[in-house]
């Protein structure tokens, strides 16, 4: 179990309007606890990158995203472990006001030296969880479709919740600089060009951004011109009824495919 007490270094989290309300903060963790993360990041690193989506390796397993993507999921030890926690999942709602569910989506994503920019997107999305009580935390299942509940669930088994708010953790970015890209991109309209965002966020070690997913939540990826950069992503979700009720039911972005 995790004090976040402990671990915390920084509680001087800056909170941004512009382009969308959105929090950065430096210096996240405790300088032991984020040298855990960081080892227990490399070891899994250490496996290698598969190009073939793989449960226990990063492996390309997001359509038209140039990254490798791998999943946290319950039992998970180490470090690693504090992003399914109930106490990190109740600081992120917390910080945005989303309304809580045991649902939650944690893993990490490595972009090789010259991954392509990403595409600008909001998050806004609705997703598909196996039913879990209200005092757990539940990852995405196998056998049911984080995009359309597809599997071998029942109606009954499973629910519906969209993307509440999203944290992005840089670790493993040694020796950034900047013009070295890797950035995650804000942005005032989902028009604008990939390479003109409104601000940029720096993939500098035990940092973060973190942000409500909104109908104008608009980011993305900035192409990596030296370096790897590797990042933790986590998102919480909140139920169907709040987020219709908040932004609309019909500016819901639904998946293509």
């Amino acid at each position: 179990m995790f004090s976040l007490a402990d671990i915390l270094a920084n509680r001087a989290w800056l909170r941004r309007k512009y382009p969308f309300p959105h929090i950065t903060a430096h210096n996240v963790f405790t300088a032991d606890f984020y040298a855990e993360l960081a080892g227990q990041m490399a070891t899994i690193l250490s496996r290698g990158l598969s190009e073939t989506p793989c449960r226990d390796r990063f492996s390309r397993s997001i359509p038209g995203y140039d990254s490798y993507g791998i999943g946290f999921h319950r039992p998970l030890e180490g470090p690693l472990s504090l992003f399914l926690t109930v106490s990190w999942r109740d600081t992120l709602c917390r910080l945005f006001g989303v309304g809580v569910t045991p649902y939650v989506f944690a893993g990490a994503h490595h972009h090789s030296p010259g991954s392509q920019n990403g595409f600008i997107h909001n998050d806004f999305n609705p997703t598909w969880f196996v039913r879990a009580g209200d005092g757990e935390i539940q990852t995405p299942h196998p056998d049911c479709s984080y995009r359309n509940g597809s599997g071998r669930f029942d109606e009954a088994c499973k629910i519906e919740v969209v993307r509440g708010a999203v944290m992005i953790f840089f670790l493993l970015n040694d020796n950034w600089r900047p013009g070295d890209g890797g950035e995650t991109a804000l942005y005032a309209s989902p028009n604008s060009p990939v390479t003109e965002p409104a601000a940029c966020c720096p993939p500098e070690n035990n940092s973060l951004v973190a942000f409500e997913c909104t109908p104008r939540s608009y980011h993305t990826f900035l192409q990596n011109r030296r370096l790897p950069r590797t990042s933790i992503i986590m998102w919480v979700h909140r139920p169907l009824e709040e987020a219709a009720e908040k932004y609309g039911a019909e500016r819901l972005e639904r998946w293509l495919a």
